[in-house]
């Protein structure tokens, strides 16, 4: 496995979380700085979707949101395309 670039960081937080951090570490017999590496993707990522207007989000596509028609059964009609994309072969 190739290996990953890393940055150092310094950060500071609260004497509780750094107590809790501690104690994840040693029981889940993983580094500090990975747990804290986890945590920052799982936040930015939480934060992507987060930011994804409205029209590009699949979920809202696949109830009929956003999809190109106004009917309300679009995701029963058109879920394959919709979840797809018109040109994938489950689409048709």
């Amino acid at each position: 496995m190739p290996q990953i670039k890393m940055v150092r960081r310094q950060l500071y937080v609260p004497v509780t979380l750094n107590k809790e951090l501690k104690e994840l570490s040693r029981r889940a017999r993983v580094s500090e700085s990975e747990i804290v590496r986890r945590a920052l993707i799982m936040y930015l990522e939480q934060e992507k979707r987060r930011n994804t207007p409205p029209e590009k989000n699949p979920v809202l596509k696949a109830i009929g949101i956003f999809a190109g028609k106004a009917s309300p059964f679009t995701a029963s009609e058109r879920h394959d395309d919709i979840i797809y994309g018109s040109g994938h072969p489950e689409a048709n």
